[in-house]
């Protein structure tokens, strides 16, 4: 149900991105996409820095078995104290930018106040939206992330086409719907929990602290991991346009990655974070067991589909004048499907209250992809940042999955991981022998390679009797749950 939920978020949230995205590559030149993109890493590494990584502690701290007492302790000691000490980092921020201002480009500094306004509002939707998380309530995501996402776009669309053709307007309009939504989860969190402040404790405080500091630096590591590359192309070939090259295929790989990866990890984290609480780790393994060995089959159709037709799909929401980006976007969404697997499949260091050991191994693969960046973007550009992001990924799954803990590891049977490469090659293979002779356009070549994989989709879902057996239990899911309603 959860999954099918935050599927549901995603989907509305990713399709707002589509509607967007044509009008964006369309409206922005490569020029203010690159100061687009190159400011959003730097909001990202921000609140990704002072948020200490609170989000995560609110997750793993949740008194899950507590009562109305210890909801009002946690209140105080793992959200509005931790508030308050990233409200005081981010006005030390503020005053350093103010001090340093001169040293940015006229035509960046208006760009640069919008962004630094938008993060303590971006780490306070953060808190109060892992306080959901942490309860399930995959109900008010459904909604929320839907409304904020197409409520963002209409008024992102209304200043570029009216007001401002600019990363400036892009940015005005995000902030206007940002603080909407921050004042409306100001609302919830009071309505949820009512009650006078209590005085924070010492001793909690600080073992959410020290949880989350690590976590902080590996969300922080992660931003680098992503978007160094972005801030590397910029400074070693001087070009805001090449950064636009490479933001408009990694933004669209990320809508994937959305629609697809980032909803298996909100449906099984919290999930298994309480299994693990009441019942230990084999129940854990066996959610591992039942999400992976059909997520795999899914993988192993969205890759066909992004080998037959994702340069087109990109052509068809961009346009032919962005056919650069092409590139980026199968191979960088390629990797951050498989991804989504492995995410799963190493998760339990941080069941385990070790966010230490966890921190390392995204530090190791930071540190080598931006090493591995500098000669591949010297010497090959864009695609160089491209290889250098599959080859990094690569090095993270080999150590997360080593150091997972044996008792919490799960990967699929090695004759699904077969199928899973063999099927998107084997459809890959064939599209470039039939392609050729109809000499299709664009669009009828996508809308070809789509129609090819899934029709040969069908026979790979007809004979996996798990999969069939797991679609069945999820359907009758489904129907208790209506029926209880």
């Amino acid at each position: 149900m959860h999954y099918a939920r935050y599927l549901g978020a995603n989907v509305l949230v990713t399709a707002a991105g589509f509607v967007s995205f044509p009008f964006m590559t369309r409206l922005l030149d490569n020029h203010q996409f690159g100061v687009l993109g190159y400011y959003e890493a730097w909001l990202l590494l921000l609140a990704g820095v002072l948020k200490l990584g609170t989000q995560h502690a609110i997750l793993r701290f949740y008194p899950h078995n507590g009562g109305r007492d210890a909801l009002l302790r946690f209140r105080s000691d793992h959200l509005l104290l931790p508030f308050a000490l990233s409200l005081m980092l981010w006005l030390t921020c503020a005053g350093a930018a103010w001090l340093l201002i001169e040293y940015v480009a006229d035509g960046e500094r208006p760009v640069l106040w919008l962004m630094l306004l938008m993060v303590p509002l971006t780490i306070w939707c953060s808190f109060v939206e892992a306080v959901m998380f942490a309860m399930e309530r995959s109900d008010i995501t459904l909604w929320l992330k839907s409304a904020w996402r197409w409520g963002e776009l209409g008024l992102v669309l209304l200043t570029i086409l009216l007001i401002e053709r600019s990363a400036v307007g892009v940015f005005a309009a995000r902030l206007v719907v940002l603080l909407i939504v921050a004042t409306w989860l100001g609302w919830w969190l009071r309505r949820w929990l009512r009650g006078s402040l209590t005085r924070p404790r010492r001793d909690a405080w600080l073992a959410g602290l020290a949880f989350g500091l690590p976590m902080m630096a590996n969300e922080l590591l992660q931003v680098v991991f992503g978007l160094g590359d972005r801030v590397l192309l910029r400074v070693l070939t001087g070009d805001f346009a090449i950064v636009g090259i490479y933001t408009i295929g990694y933004g669209l790989a990320m809508a994937v990655a959305a629609v697809l990866g980032q909803t298996l990890a909100q449906a099984f984290t919290p999930t298994a974070v309480r299994l693990f609480e009441t019942r230990g780790p084999a129940a854990v393994v066996e959610l591992k067991r039942d999400m992976l060995d059909v997520w795999i089959v899914g993988i192993a159709i969205v890759s066909a589909l992004l080998l037959t037709g994702g340069e087109e799909l990109l052509l068809v929401l961009a346009g032919p004048s962005k056919a650069a980006s092409a590139p980026v976007f199968v191979w960088v969404a390629l990797i951050v499907v498989w991804y989504s697997l492995f995410e799963i499949a190493q998760y339990g260091l941080v069941l385990q209250k070790r966010p230490l050991r966890f921190m390392l191994n995204s530090l190791y693969a930071t540190l080598f992809n931006l090493a591995l960046n500098v000669p591949l973007i010297v010497h090959y550009g864009v695609i160089g940042a491209v290889v250098a992001t599959a080859v990094s990924y690569v090095l993270l799954v080999l150590l997360q999955v080593w150091h997972c803990p044996r008792e919490l590891r799960y990967l699929p049977p090695a004759w699904r991981f077969a199928v899973a490469v063999l099927f998107p090659l084997s459809m890959w293979w064939l599209f470039r022998q039939v392609e050729p002779l109809l000499e299709l356009s664009t669009l009828p070549r996508m809308l070809l390679g789509s129609a090819m994989v899934m029709l040969f989709a069908v026979p790979l879902v007809w004979f996996d009797t798990d999969l069939q057996r797991r679609a069945r239990e999820f359907l009758a899911l489904r129907r208790e749950a209506g029926g209880a309603r």
